[in-house]
């Protein structure tokens, strides 16, 4: 297995592009961006020792969905290639166990934050025509403004 070792700032993968491996950190951390380098910049997760990414290009083939960044000097990752998780299956299924771990509780958490949403919108949209709004609605469509980036509370136009 190959093992990439990097410095603070170094990017790992890029948006859009395409890959076709995986990466576990070995040491050190890595941070997740949506529109990395504009003003749109989004830091979704930021990752450490013993957690992945890049799982969805490997296993779907498509396109990277983030841009990941080195956060400190001396980062070092396991580059997992296709064969390299297919050889897991036979030789360390306990691997392959702790990754479905790690995919089922991001799964979990997205879930539950669609949900959140969904429900925030619902009680927006079932409001009479110029209603005020009630402060505890507001204060949720903010938490979800400032984790998601998906209000603006001006309107509540989507972006």
């Amino acid at each position: 297995m190959k093992q990439i070792m990097l410095n603070k700032d170094d990017v790992i993968c890029r948006e859009g592009e395409i890959g076709s491996c995986m990466y576990c950190v070995r040491k050190g951390s890595v941070a997740v961006f949506s529109h990395y380098g504009t003003k749109q910049a989004r830091k979704l997760a930021e990752l450490k020792e013993g957690d992945f990414f890049g799982e969805m290009e490997l296993i779907e083939n498509e396109p990277r969905s983030a841009t990941v960044v080195a956060m400190v000097d001396g980062t070092l990752l396991d580059e997992i290639t296709e064969s390299t998780f297919l050889d897991y299956f036979e030789q360390d299924p306990v691997k392959v166990f702790m990754i479905l771990q790690q995919l089922s509780q991001r799964l979990r958490k997205t879930t539950k934050d669609y949900l959140e949403v969904c429900h925030a919108i619902c009680d927006v949209t079932d409001l009479p025509e110029n209603a005020p709004m009630d402060p505890e609605l507001q204060a949720r469509l903010l938490a979800i403004q400032n984790e998601y980036m998906m209000f603006n509370m001006s309107g509540l136009r989507f972006y």
